[in-house]
């Protein structure tokens, strides 16, 4: 994908987390289902989370409140939604483009490094290899990596959002396999990017980043299948 076609669309999802912040963190106030089974997936408690594209901390948050968070550290590109997630979680924060090389630098090595509906906005499939590499730089030998990522394809409902790439400048020659438009709807009207990331496209994205998949299932929505988790370890 060419640069500015990924800073595009990076400045697109930006501009809608920070201008739909609270509106989109009051949707993402319930607990997903999904966050039990990942609480038994937990290498031992209490841990120190490393929470990649945070969004509001909601993740954090669950695990405090079940007594299974020892420290917390957030990353996210919308200053906002930090701020949110800063409240929820009483943790440190980093603004950061997870796009970038080294954006997961110097932050230390934590017990599990967790990156929960969000992998699936980075776009371009080389930057989202090279998170996951990132990510599990930052992991302990014997730690957890927690992936989810959002299966809109599978679900009539949620495929009603897909717009045409023209209606932002764009064509689908500019695009990658499988990346779409999306629209939000709460509160006003917005874009996001979005690439469907299947069963396939985790396995292949977690052996090019040296990962090893040890459990996965789905999860989540009206559907209760919209989640994809992934439970990852390092090679």
């Amino acid at each position: 994908m060419h640069p500015k076609t990924i800073q595009k669309l990076l400045t697109l999802n930006q501009t809608f987390y920070d201008s739909f912040a609270e509106s989109f963190s009051q949707t993402r106030r319930p607990i997903n289902p999904g966050f039990d089974r990942l609480l038994a997936a937990l290498p031992g408690t209490p841990v120190d989370l490393l929470d990649v594209a945070c969004g509001n901390g909601r993740f954090g948050h669950y695990l405090r409140q079940k007594g299974a968070l020892s420290r917390y550290t957030g990353v996210d590109f919308s200053g906002k939604l930090l701020q949110i997630a800063q409240e929820m979680t009483g943790g440190t924060v980093y603004q950061r483009d997870l796009s970038q090389p080294g954006s997961l630098a110097e932050l230390g090595q934590f017990d599990v490094v967790a990156c929960l509906a969000a992998l699936h906005h980075i776009p371009g499939r080389e930057n989202r290899v090279q998170l996951l590499q990132e990510m599990g730089q930052r992991v302990r030998e014997d730690g957890r990596i927690f992936l989810s990522t959002w299966q809109f394809m599978d679900s009539e409902r949620q495929q009603r959002k897909v717009r045409y790439w023209s209606e932002i400048g764009l064509s689908a020659a500019d695009m990658e396999a499988n990346d779409y438009l999306l629209t939000w709807q709460r509160d006003g009207f917005s874009y996001r990017y979005v690439c469907m990331i299947d069963e396939a496209e985790t396995t292949a994205l977690a052996q090019a980043a040296g990962l090893t998949i040890i459990e996965r299932f789905r999860s989540d929505g009206r559907e209760g299948n919209l989640s994809l988790y992934t439970v990852l370890q390092r090679d």
